[in-house]
C-alpha cells in the first residue's frame, strides 16, 4: 500500500496518522515544528519548512505516495498544490473545495443556492445570538451576545464587522456528517453528536445518535447535494443544528477534520483514510460500506494534580507530543502527554461497547481510575 504524507502535525494530523495506523498504511509526518503533537504517532517523522524548502520536500515524495494536508494554511496549501503540478505526487486535497468551504459566507450562499435551511441572520434573527468570523475554523472566535443592546454595542468595538456572522443563537443538538468521493460517487458515513463545552468548542464526540432513519437520510442528502454543487473530489464534513426537528446548516469543510473519524471508526467500522486513499489512488471505493452499530465516544480531559476537567478540543492543541496507549485508566485507548514524573497532563480518552450502557460503564471508570491516578 502506498504511503501517507501528513503535512501538519497539530489536531487534524494526529486524526489522520491514527486512523493510518489502524489501516495499517505506512505514515510520514512533516511539519516544521520539531515538537510538533503528532510527531510520535507516526512511523517517521521530517522536521521541515515545506514554503523554505519546497525541492527538499518534493525529494521526499516516492511514486504512489499520497500527499494529505492537515492544516489551514493558505500559503501551505497552495504551496503544496504547486508543488503537486510541479512534480507529479498525488494531493489529497481539493483546494477549490476547501476555498468556499472555509468562508462562512461563501458557505451560506452555497446553501441557499442548494435551498437548505441555515439560521437566520441579524437583524432577521432573535436574539440571542452567535458572533463568528466568516474565515475562521471551528470555535475559533466564537461568541454568545445575549441581547440587541449588548450586539450593537459589540459593534460598536469592533474593526472589520463587515467579516462576521451573526446568526440566531439554537439551543438544539448538534451533529456532524462526512462525505468523501468524486462528482457521480460519493459516500456518506455514520452521523455523530458534537457536544460543546462553555466556549462552544468540542469536548466530546458520540455515536450513534438519537435520530431517525428518515432524518438520517435527509442529513445524507444534504451532503450529497453540496458535495454535487461543489464538484468535491475528496472529503467533507457537515455540521448541523437539530432546531425542534428542523435540521439547520451551521458549516462545512473540504478537508480532512479532527474527533469525529474516529468516533465514526470505532462505531461503524467505516475507515475514512483507507477510503479517501482509495479515492485518491483509485478514483473509486475497493470496499463495502459496513455499519458495526457500535457505541463510541471520544473526550478530552485535563488532569491537574489530582483534578480532572473536561474541555474542548482546544486543550490537546497546547500538548506536548502525544502518544497513543492501550488499556489505561480503564479506557480502550488514550491519545495523551502523559508523563509518569509530572502530576499534570491532558489527553482524549476513546472508548466503544455493544450497547450504550457497557459505554456508559466504561466511562464512568474512566473518571474514578483518572481522579484516583490508576493507570
Amino acid at each position: 500500500m502506498s504511503r501517507l504524507i501528513v503535512v501538519g502535525g497539530k489536531l487534524q494530523g494526529t486524526e489522520a496518522l491514527y486512523l493510518a495506523k489502524k489501516a495499517g498504511v505506512f505514515t510520514v509526518l512533516v511539519d516544521k515544528n520539531p515538537n510538533a503533537i503528532a510527531s510520535k504517532i507516526c512511523d517517521e517523522f521530517s522536521c521541515m519548512d515545506i514554503i523554505e524548502t519546497p525541492l527538499l520536500f518534493a525529494e521526499l515524495i516516492k511514486e504512489g505516495d499520497i500527499v494529505l494536508p492537515a492544516l489551514e494554511k493558505q500559503e501551505v496549501l497552495e504551496a503544496l498544490e504547486k508543488l503537486s503540478k510541479e512534480h507529479g505526487f498525488i494531493l489529497g486535497f481539493d483546494l477549490k473545495s476547501y476555498n468556499i468551504t472555509s468562508s462562512k459566507f461563501l458557505s451560506d450562499k452555497l446553501f441557499r443556492e442548494c435551498g437548505l435551511p441555515v439560521p437566520f441572520y441579524y437583524p432577521e434573527g432573535k436574539a440571542p445570538y452567535i458572533v463568528k468570523p466568516s474565515d475562521a475554523s471551528g470555535s475559533q472566535g466564537v461568541q454568545y451576545i445575549g441581547s440587541n443592546r449588548e450586539l450593537e454595542l459589540f459593534l460598536e468595538k469592533t474593526d472589520h464587522s463587515e467579516n462576521l456572522i451573526i446568526q440566531e443563537y439554537l439551543k438544539g443538538p448538534s451533529y456532524s456528517i462526512e462525505i468523501i468521493g468524486k462528482p457521480g460517487n460519493y459516500r456518506t458515513y455514520k452521523i455523530t453528536q458534537i457536544h460543546m463545552d462553555e466556549v462552544y468548542d468540542c469536548k466530546m464526540v458520540t455515536a450513534p445518535c438519537p435520530l431517525t432513519k428518515e432524518q438520517e437520510i435527509k442529513f445524507s442528502n444534504m451532503a450529497i447535494c453540496i458535495a454535487e454543487k461543489l464538484q468535491l473530489q475528496g472529503i467533507m464534513d457537515l455540521e448541523i443544528i437539530d432546531d425542534e426537528n428542523d435540521f439547520k446548516l451551521l458549516e462545512i469543510d473540504a478537508r480532512i477534520p479532527s474527533q469525529t473519524p474516529t468516533v465514526v471508526y470505532h462505531s461503524s467500522g467505516m475507515n475514512l483514510i483507507k477510503e479517501l486513499m482509495d479515492i485518491y489512488n483509485v478514483g473509486k471505493f475497493t470496499s463495502d460500506k459496513i455499519d458495526r452499530n457500535y457505541s463510541s465516544c471520544f473526550e478530552h480531559y485535563v488532569i491537574k494534580d489530582g483534578v480532572v476537567s473536561s474541555h474542548g478540543e482546544h486543550v490537546m492543541g497546547e500538548s506536548k507530543p502525544l502518544q497513543l496507549e492501550t488499556n489505561v485508566f480503564g479506557a480502550d485507548e488514550l491519545i495523551s502527554d502523559y508523563n509518569n514524573n509530572d502530576g499534570s497532563w491532558r489527553g482524549t480518552l476513546i472508548n466503544w461497547a455493544k450497547t450504550d450502557k457497557e459505554l456508559m460503564d466504561k466511562r464512568e471508570n474512566n473518571y474514578q481510575k483518572l481522579t484516583l491516578g490508576e493507570k
